[in-house]
């Protein structure tokens, strides 16, 4: 029994010892842990001095890389933004009203810088005629100018014209235009497979339905092409409505302070009264032969209604005479 009590307290022992030593261990690798984090600097010479040279090289390796991956994820994402940019499908359209002093130098200006940039006239009207007041024409041009033009187009605009108000647009078709491709897409594998049974039908209900579907499918096909040549050709060329009108002078651009907007008014009352007065005398000038018509006839209309009441008036005198000798009276009366 002391033999077995003995083998049991040797046993306890070494388990104790072998659980002392084990604790030792994990003590020592979780000083290393902590020491590997470069907050310790008591550290065995052996262990601590390998597991800090390694752990500072792959600190410094992940802090030089960390830039060069931020970086390359910048010049990433700014590239996949330009694609993007360049690749959307953006509808523009361009208002600009503008006036001129020579109406017909500005039409041969904007025919000639629309041959130059490959745009067309969708529209035009011209109101007015050059028989007429020299500011009573105007025109609006509905032009369609490719996009990478356009900018340069409604300079060239500006400068040789006076530009009152310009007001711009832009629509992004994008989407609308990938769903259009998708669907393009679908139809065609459709349109393929369809072919595929119309050549292995043999039953005649077969072949009509099939051919039924065909036509459906080519016309989609048809309607989403259309719908697409439209996109591109709003895309590629921008819209660019002119309203242009001829003046006699042309308007001063707007100032803040007081002082130039007193002069700029006090001037153009000047200038529109001046104006008002040669309007006069045109409309008097180009009415000459209509006043000189009815002057006629009125004044001879009151010639003769005054020689008219004349004649009265001498018809009804000798009745007065006749009533005046009647009644001496009256013209003794008449004498005192």
């Amino acid at each position: 029994m002391k033999k077995r009590s003995i083998c049991y307290v040797l046993i306890l022992l070494s388990v104790l010892l072998t659980a002392c030593s084990a604790g030792k261990k994990d003590s020592g690798s979780v000083r290393y842990d902590y020491s590997s984090t470069g907050e310790s600097t008591g550290m065995s010479a052996d262990n601590g001095k390998g597991s800090d040279v390694g752990y500072t090289n792959s600190v410094d390796t992940t802090a030089a890389e960390e830039p060069k991956n931020a970086a390359s994820g910048e010049m990433d994402n700014q590239s996949t933004s330009n694609n993007s940019d360049t690749n959307r499908k953006r509808i523009r359209k361009i208002d600009l009203s503008l006036e001129t002093l020579e109406f017909d130098k500005t039409q041969k200006v904007i025919t000639e810088q629309i041959q130059k940039s490959g745009g067309y006239v969708e529209s035009s009207s011209i109101y007015g005629s050059k028989a007429e007041d020299r500011d009573s024409r105007s025109a609006q041009y509905v032009l369609r100018i490719p996009a990478d033009q356009a900018d340069s187009f409604v300079e060239i605009m500006g400068n040789k014209m006076n530009l009152i108000h310009k007001e711009e647009s832009s629509k992004d078709v994008t989407l609308d235009y990938i769903d259009t491709e998708s669907k393009i897409k679908a139809l065609k594998v459709e349109q393929e497979r369809l072919l595929v049974l119309l050549e292995k039908a043999t039953k005649l209900e077969d072949i009509i339905t099939l051919e039924d579907r065909m036509s459906t499918v080519r016309y989609q096909l048809e309607q989403n092409a259309s719908t697409l040549r439209t996109y591109d050709n709003l895309v590629e060329y921008a819209t660019i409505t002119l309203n242009i009108e001829e003046v006699l002078r042309i308007s001063p651009p707007e100032s803040r302070s007081n002082g130039d907007r007193m002069k700029t008014g006090f001037t153009n009352s000047l200038l529109n009264m001046r104006d008002g007065f040669v309007e006069v005398v045109i409309w008097f000038v180009v009415n000459l032969p209509y006043i000189v018509f009815w002057g006629i006839i009125i004044g001879l209309s009151v010639f003769i209604s005054i020689k008219v009441y004349y004649k009265k008036d001498k018809k009804a005198s000798p009745i007065q005479k006749v009533n005046s000798i009647s009644n001496p009276k009256e013209e003794e009366k008449e004498n005192k």
